[in-house]
C-alpha cells in the first residue's frame, strides 16, 4: 500500500448548533487509515476516497469503495453486495470505528410509541429471529438434542419476539 496523505483533523465548533441538538459534540471525524492498514491493493481515488479489495468475500480486483462522508463517518460499498458490519468484521474492526469520535453520547431524543420503530426494519429482525426458532424445530424434529449454545441462542430469539410482542401492545 502506497503512503497516503491522511485528513486534516476536523474539531467540532462547541457553539455549532447541530451537535448541541444531538446531544454530543463530535471531536474527530473516523480514520479511514485504520481500515485501509487493514485492506489490499488500496487505491487513493479522490482526496476523500478510496478502493480496495473488499476482505468479506474473495476479491481478487477491488470492489470495495471507502469514502470519509463531510460529517466525519467513512462509508463503504461492496460492488458484490458485502455489508459494512461484515467488512469491518473480517479486518477485526467493529461499525463503531466507522463513526466519528464523540465526547459524550448519553442524550436521546424521546419518541413516541409510532416514531419507535421503521416497520420494514422490524419485520426483518422479527423474519431473523423466525428463522432461528425455526432451524431449532427442524434440529429437534428430526430427534437430535439440541447443543447448549443453540438452546441459549433460541432462548435469546425467544427474548427478542416476546419483547417485540410487548413493544406493540400483546403484553402489558
Amino acid at each position: 500500500m502506497t503512503a497516503m496523505k491522511k485528513p486534516a483533523q476536523r474539531r467540532a465548533n462547541p457553539n455549532h448548533m447541530s451537535g448541541q441538538a444531538q446531544g454530543y459534540i463530535t471531536t474527530d471525524p473516523a480514520d479511514p487509515h485504520i481500515l485501509l492498514s487493514c485492506l489490499d491493493k488500496v487505491k487513493q481515488t479522490r482526496s476523500d476516497a478510496w478502493q480496495a479489495c473488499c476482505p468479506a468475500h474473495d476479491d481478487r480486483s477491488p470492489s470495495l469503495n471507502i469514502r470519509l462522508a463531510d460529517d466525519g463517518k467513512i462509508l463503504l460499498k461492496c460492488w458484490s453486495g458485502c455489508g459494512a458490519a461484515d467488512i469491518v468484521a473480517a479486518v477485526g474492526l467493529e461499525l463503531s470505528d466507522l463513526f466519528p469520535r464523540r465526547e459524550r453520547d448519553t442524550w436521546s431524543r424521546p419518541v413516541s410509541p409510532s416514531q419507535r420503530w421503521i416497520p420494514r426494519d422490524v419485520l426483518s429482525s422479527l423474519a431473523s429471529e423466525a428463522l432461528i426458532v425455526l432451524m431449532a424445530a427442524e434440529h429437534l424434529h428430526s430427534g437430535k438434542p439440541l447443543p447448549t449454545a443453540d438452546t441459549d441462542r433460541l432462548a435469546v430469539a425467544a427474548g427478542r419476539l416476546r419483547n417485540a410482542a410487548r413493544e406493540v401492545g400483546c403484553y402489558e
